[in-house]
Parts: structure tokens; C-alpha cells; sequence
């Protein structure tokens, strides 16, 4: 170049413009100025690296790189492949960390905490990456609405969609608005990228190589967007191998020489103005010359100055920034609503139906899991209740009165008993009440049909004090007259302890079942989640570069796990309640009560745990699926 180097970002390191970063004026994104040499305003720079460096392992990228891009200054970062050009992008985007030195963007240090306040600067700086990293399963109209949603949630929907509409006016892609990424063409991707980044009205954009794969007229096209954005007052900061913009200094790497360039545009005066003019017509080529002429890229045209503006000099005066029309308060949250409910619900519903295949042996996994619980827990409901009426019976003794007992016999056999000390009552039942007894049990009920006499004898119903002495006092009415000799009482010693010991085994079998199917049903839905995650990666990837908050990003993956979760508990919950109405109506037809002491409420409450145990599983599947992504 034929212009001397110009000063580096070192001289704007002083500790007064660091105090001014500090400042909570910079915190809310408002116009930093400084006071110049003249008494004049001057902006702070936007992106300020002073001695940076970036290593890998032990090769070093560059070394003490001092830059500072002021607002609305486009600049370009020049050098040969592998001499750090994206990699200096990358790291004013925060996609990376400085090894040494110290790099601000709009008054953040990101040397200092660099994951803290990383969407809200990536909100402010736009990207145009080389690969393009449009979203594949978006149009090229909703990567555009992405972006803007992500950019600014409170935003209307009816500005958004104009806002994208314009942006793909403006690269002469609105006919392919409705084409996904692979249906264009690589110069068409590179165009709906810079479209992108353009539309969220960055206040700094980065742009990689932004006419790599296009043709003369559309590289001409990008060209002029992204010099009218820097007059606008975005500061742009595009790296290619060769000069190519009208920038006003050129960066060069890995040497970190910075040279001036003679296209030079007009200084703004922080609204996006400008309010200097040139004395001479630059050639874009980096030489200067008063009476040269230019090739289009800047030319500003000299101005003679009133006669009397020697007597009287102009004074500059900073003009203040007019703050944008802000919506009203309802309307910015009624935006809120509308776009984080696209964002989340309607996109989680959407990645749910697209990864429907992957998706399918995850419901079909949780739902077979559940509904084996739910049975289990059903049959589990049964044996407690068994269990627990056998505990209440084992103090009942019932004795049952030989066919020709006569009513004395009984009555001194009942006096008998109420003078022992160890029994607490004694009711006698008659072969009626006894029928009428049974015929409330399943099963039971029936065998009155098989004969026509009453197959239930009379009996009385001794309730011992302690289990203890049940076998006691079964054994002192053994031989009275007034028992029935061959079948004196209903006391088994073996069938309580029966019980319990089955109740454990099937408990024990019953646990070990479910806890196989669990390893086997995790073993399916990790799987299932690495798929998801392998497809979602990218996308998860590129909304976070594009500033996404926390919400935006875990919402989708939980609506999905929701719906996942619901499907899977809702069918698992289906077939155990058809399992339930099924013994019910058959119990008595084989003469057994599959299902004791469990009855409608049970079962409801059992129905509830099995859907809400399906929206769990569904929502860690989720979250294991979102780390996977973002990893």
C-alpha cells in the first residue's frame, strides 16, 4: 500500500477510555463518546484488542495484535490461508478465548469472563460465516425469522416477517423464500447468510469471506450492502485474502500490521450521519490522489466553504441520538408471548414430527416400561391388601358347630369361651347368615348353584386378644360336644406365614423384572437421544451463535420430551386400565378375585403415576438428548 501504516488499537488504551467502558452508560448499548484533542466528540471504538494472542496447543496463530474498530467503521482483515483471519473473528464473536491480552467488544471485556454475557453481545454482533450454517430444516424466509425472533423476542410477528421479507429483497432472493438450504445453490446460501446477519441490524458485523462462491453481480450486490451498513453506523469488519471493500484501515496478519486506506469514509458523528467530507476521490485500491478518479467504491466530492466561514468558524456540536419509537408495554409483551410460544412450542412440536423415527422406539420403550410397572403396581395394590386382611384374620378363629349340635351344647361352648380370658368376642353365625357372608366374595357366590342345600355350615366367630394364642384357644374347642369333629376350626399355621413368604418372592421377582427392563429401556433411549442429538447438534450450534437465549434453546427439546412422554404415558395407561376392566369381568367366571381390594379409585390413582411417570421419563429423555446437542 502506498499510504503510511496508521496508528494501532494501542492508543486507545488509555485509563481514561477504560474507565469510560466501566461505565453502566455502556452496559445499555447507548453511544460511548469520549472528549477528543479539539474539544470535540469522539466515539469509543466498538471492538478494541490490545496485545492479543491466540495459540493452539503450540502453534501460535498471532501474537500482540492491537486494533480498535471505531462505530461505524468498516475494516478488513487481510493474509494468506492459516494466518488467523477467522480465528480473529471467531474471538470478537466469543466463540473463542484470548490466550493473552485484552479484547472489548461495546464496552465488554471478553478476556475476563468469557461465557458470562455471551448471548447478549452475540445479539449485537451478527456473523456471515464461510460455511453459510443456515439452519437445514428452515426455509430461507424462517432462518431470516429465526434470527430476528432471536435477536429481539419483542419484536410483532407482522414486523419480523416485513423485516425478512426486505432482507431478501435486498440480495434478490425473495422469489426463493420458500427453498430450503439444499435446495440453493452455494452463492445463493452465502447471500441468505449475509441477508441474515443484516436483518437483525447488528451494531457490529463480522463477515468471513462473505464473497466466497460468487459472481461478479452479486458479489458486487453483497459489496454494497455491507459498505451502506457501515454508513449506516454498524461497525463492519469483514476478513478476506485480498483487499476488496473501501475500508478505512486494513489489518494485516499474521504480521498485525495496519495500514491506512485511502477510501477512507466519512467519520459519523454517532447517529449514523456523516459529518465530515473528503477533500479528494479515492481509488479503493488504497493510494489517494486529489485529482485522480475513482472506481465507484468511495468518492466524496469537495465542498468550498462560504467566504464569511473565515471570520466566523464553525463550531461542531455533538448531536443528540434519537432514540427509536418503543412500543408500547402491552404490545412488547403480547410480542413476547407470540414469539416465545413460535420459538418453543410450535418449534418443538415441529422437531417432534420430523424426528418422528427416532422418536417411535423411544414411546414405544417408555410404554412398555410403564405399563409393566402399572400392572406390577396393581398386582402389588392386591397382595398388600390381601396381606393385610390376612393379618386382620389371623386373630379371628371361626368354629364351626357339628350338624347335630344341640342349642344347649352351643350355649355352654359360648360360655365356655367368653370366660377365657384370652378371647375378646364371640359371634355366632347361623348357615343363613353364613351364605349371605359368602356370597359377597367372587367365586363364592356360585356354589349355592350347585346344590340345592346350603353348603355353609353354622359357626362361631372367636376373635382372639393376641395372634399369639390363636392356636390356643384353637385347640381348647377340640372335642366339645357341640364342634363339628371332622372339621372343628378355620385356624391354618401355615397359610399367614405362606402368604407372606409368597408375597416377598413375587415382590423380590417382580422388582428384579422391572429393574432388567429399566437397564434394557435406557440402552434403547440413549440410543434413540444420541440419534436425536446427532441431528440436532447443528442446530442447536447455530441458534446459539445467533444469540439465543437459555429458554429458546432448552424449550424445544422439553416440549418435544412433554409430547414424547405424554404419547408413551397415555398408551401405557390405556393398556393397564384395559387389563383392570378385563379381570374384573372375568373374575367371576373363574371363580377367583384376581384383583382384591382394588377398585376404581386405585386404579385411577395407579393411571395418574403411570402419565405422569411418561411426562418425567419423556422430559429426562429430553434433557439428556439437549446435552448430548450441546456438547
Amino acid at each position: 500500500m502506498g499510504s503510511r501504516p496508521a496508528t494501532s488499537g494501542r492508543a486507545g488504551t488509555s485509563k481514561n477510555a477504560t474507565d469510560v467502558k466501566g461505565k453502566q452508560a455502556q452496559k445499555n448499548g447507548a453511544t460511548r463518546h469520549r472528549p477528543a484533542a479539539n474539544g470535540e466528540l469522539a466515539s469509543e471504538p466498538e471492538v478494541r484488542l490490545v496485545g492479543v494472542s491466540k495459540t493452539f496447543g503450540k502453534k501460535a496463530i498471532f501474537k500482540d495484535v492491537n486494533f480498535a474498530v471505531a462505530l461505524g467503521e468498516l475494516v478488513e482483515v487481510t493474509g494468506p490461508s492459516g494466518a488467523g483471519k477467522t480465528t480473529l473473528l471467531r474471538l470478537v464473536h466469543g466463540q473463542l478465548k484470548p490466550n493473552a491480552g485484552e479484547l472489548w467488544v461495546r464496552g465488554r471485556g471478553l478476556h475476563r469472563w468469557w461465557r458470562r454475557g455471551l448471548g447478549r453481545i452475540r445479539r449485537d454482533v451478527a456473523f456471515v460465516f464461510q460455511e453459510q450454517r443456515l439452519l437445514p430444516r428452515l426455509t430461507a424466509f424462517e432462518n431470516i425469522v429465526l434470527a430476528l425472533q432471536v435477536r429481539d423476542s419483542q419484536l410483532p410477528n407482522r414486523t419480523i416477517k416485513e423485516r425478512a421479507l426486505e432482507a431478501l429483497e435486498s440480495v434478490q432472493l425473495a422469489h426463493r423464500r420458500g427453498a430450503y438450504p439444499h435446495q440453493l445453490s452455494a452463492g445463493e446460501r452465502q447471500r441468505i447468510a449475509v441477508a441474515r446477519a443484516l436483518a437483525t441490524r447488528p451494531r457490529v458485523l463480522l463477515a468471513d469471506e462473505p464473497l466466497t462462491a460468487l459472481d461478479d453481480e452479486n458479489a458486487a450486490i453483497i459489496t454494497h450492502l455491507l459498505e451502506d451498513a457501515a454508513a449506516g453506523g454498524t461497525t463492519v469488519i469483514v476478513a478476506t485474502h485480498r483487499h476488496t471493500f473501501a475500508a478505512s484501515r486494513i489489518l494485516r496478519l499474521p504480521s498485525a500490521r495496519v495500514v491506512s486506506n485511502g477510501a477512507r469514509r466519512p467519520a459519523l458523528n454517532g447517529n449514523g450521519h456523516a459529518n465530515g467530507v473528503s477533500n479528494g476521490v479515492g481509488n479503493g485500491n488504497g493510494n489517494r490522489n486529489g485529482n485522480g478518479h475513482g472506481n465507484g467504491h468511495a468518492i466524496a466530492v469537495a465542498v468550498r466553504a462560504p467566504w464569511w466561514r473565515a471570520v466566523v468558524p464553525v463550531r461542531e456540536r455533538p448531536k443528540r441520538v434519537t432514540k427509536a419509537s418503543r412500543l408500547p408495554l402491552w404490545r412488547r409483551s403480547l410480542a413476547f408471548g407470540a414469539n416465545g410460544y413460535r420459538l418453543v412450542v410450535l418449534n418443538g412440536l415441529r422437531s417432534w414430527s420430523r424426528d418422528a423415527r427416532l422418536t417411535t422406539p423411544v414411546i414405544g420403550t417408555i410404554a412398555l416400561l410403564l405399563m409393566l410397572c402399572g400392572t406390577l403396581a396393581l398386582v402389588g395394590i392386591a397382595a398388600e391388601r390381601v396381606v393385610a386382611d390376612q393379618a386382620g384374620q389371623a386373630s379371628l378363629v371361626r368354629v364351626y358347630l357339628a350338624p347335630d349340635a344341640t342349642s344347649d351344647a352351643v350355649a355352654a361352648l359360648k360360655a365356655k369361651l367368653r370366660a377365657d380370658s384370652r378371647v375378646g368376642s364371640v359371634t355366632e353365625l347361623t348357615p343363613a347368615q353364613a351364605l349371605a357372608e359368602a356370597s359377597k366374595r367372587p367365586g363364592l357366590d356360585n356354589l349355592s348353584s350347585l346344590s340345592s342345600a346350603n353348603p355353609f355350615p353354622a359357626s362361631l366367630d372367636v376373635r382372639v386378644r393376641m395372634v399369639t394364642q390363636v392356636a390356643a384357644v384353637a385347640s381348647s374347642v377340640k372335642g366339645d360336644p357341640a364342634v363339628d369333629a371332622s372339621y372343628p376350626t378355620s385356624y391354618d399355621p401355615d397359610t399367614y406365614s405362606r402368604l407372606r413368604h409368597i408375597t416377598l418372592v413375587a415382590g423380590s421377582i417382580a422388582a428384579g423384572i422391572v429393574l432388567l427392563f429399566a437397564i434394557v429401556a435406557y440402552a434403547v433411549i440413549a440410543n434413540s437421544m444420541r440419534a436425536i442429538a446427532t441431528s440436532r447438534h447443528q442446530e442447536v450450534a447455530v441458534t446459539r451463535l445467533l444469540g439465543a437465549r437459555g429458554w429458546m434453546l432448552r424449550g424445544p427439546f422439553v416440549v418435544e420430551g412433554l409430547t414424547t412422554g405424554a404419547l408413551a404415558g397415555a398408551l401405557a395407561a390405556a393398556v393397564v386400565a384395559a387389563a383392570y376392566l378385563l379381570a374384573v369381568r372375568f373374575e367371576s367366571a373363574i371363580y377367583v378375585q384376581m384383583l382384591p381390594g382394588v377398585g376404581a379409585t386405585e386404579v385411577q390413582y395407579v393411571l395418574a403415576a403411570v402419565i405422569t411417570a411418561g411426562l418425567v421419563l419423556g422430559t429426562a429423555t429430553a434433557f439428556l438428548g439437549f446435552r448430548k446437542a450441546r456438547e
